[in-house]
């Protein structure tokens, strides 16, 4: 707690007694071990005391593993179950930045559909970005009024799943490929999410238990943080994917390396 309060600017003793709730026989034993360890340093002309180089760094570890603590002990039930060994392990690396998340859960008889205050949501943002290895027959619906608000939308499918939609819709998803505002790229290997939906006001996913199975519940942030980490996530995806287009001449789906630069335009 201590190095926490320092991290937030040089502080006088009084200020940390304040802060801490205790005296200054029981605080500055603790201050000297850090002064002799080299964490906090003391200025005596201005009598204050604050992080030096290493405690700034050693903060910033310990501020990571109390992230990573506080949205475990958030929703201890939820990522006790979950199974995070698909996550690319970067990401899972900082995977306490998934602050303050909302689970939305699913009604029995539409495990499959997304949650009304999800669809809420994406219907008022400014842009899409979606990875997904899952058919959501919903998600051509969402895209077709989205588009109409002229959002942006950059999607990543697995190939199975692209091709399902393809055939299920066709005169939609080549409406589409070809939309200005849209790019939709395919990826040949396994996304580990079944869905990650990132938008300009939230993040969401939906994850398998361990025993491999779902049981519809969305996960949501309006955090920052958790925004970034999905759009880091996403970003990983679209990486290893190829774009897909329509040919001219053909009239045919095709693929292309993916671009990275039209993707990056269609939400920023």
């Amino acid at each position: 707690m201590l190095v926490l309060l320092l991290n937030e600017g040089p502080q006088n003793i009084d200020d940390l007694k304040e802060a801490l709730g205790i005296s200054s026989s029981a605080l500055m034993p603790q201050i000297k071990k850090l002064l002799k360890w080299d964490i906090v340093i003391y200025n005596p002309e201005t009598d204050v005391y604050s992080l030096s180089e290493m405690g700034a760094l050693i903060v910033e570890k310990l501020d990571d593993f109390l992230n990573l603590i506080n949205i475990y002990v958030e929703n201890h039930e939820y990522w006790e179950a979950r199974d995070l060994s698909d996550v690319p392990y970067h990401m899972r690396k900082c995977i306490g930045n998934l602050t303050h998340c909302e689970l939305l859960e699913a009604d029995r008889g539409s495990l499959f559909e997304f949650h009304p205050t999800f669809v809420e949501n994406i219907l008022n943002s400014k842009y899409i970005m979606m990875a997904s290895s899952t058919f959501q027959p919903q998600t051509v619906d969402i895209f077709s009024k989205t588009l109409q608000n002229n959002l942006k939308i950059s999607c990543v499918f697995t190939e199975q799943i692209f091709d399902k939609f393809l055939k299920e819709f066709p005169d939609q998803f080549k409406c589409f490929i070809s939309h200005d505002n849209m790019t939709i790229s395919i990826r040949s290997g396994h996304i580990g999410p079944l869905t990650l939906v990132v938008t300009d006001t939230f993040m969401s996913l939906w994850l398998f238990d361990k025993k491999g199975r779902f049981d519809g519940t969305t996960l949501i942030s309006y955090e920052d943080s958790a925004i970034k980490w999905g759009r880091a996530l996403f970003t990983y995806y679209s990486s290893i994917s190829n774009l897909v287009y329509i040919d001219a001449e053909t009239d045919k789906v095709e693929l292309s390396g993916y671009n990275v630069t039209k993707a990056r335009n269609c939400w920023l």
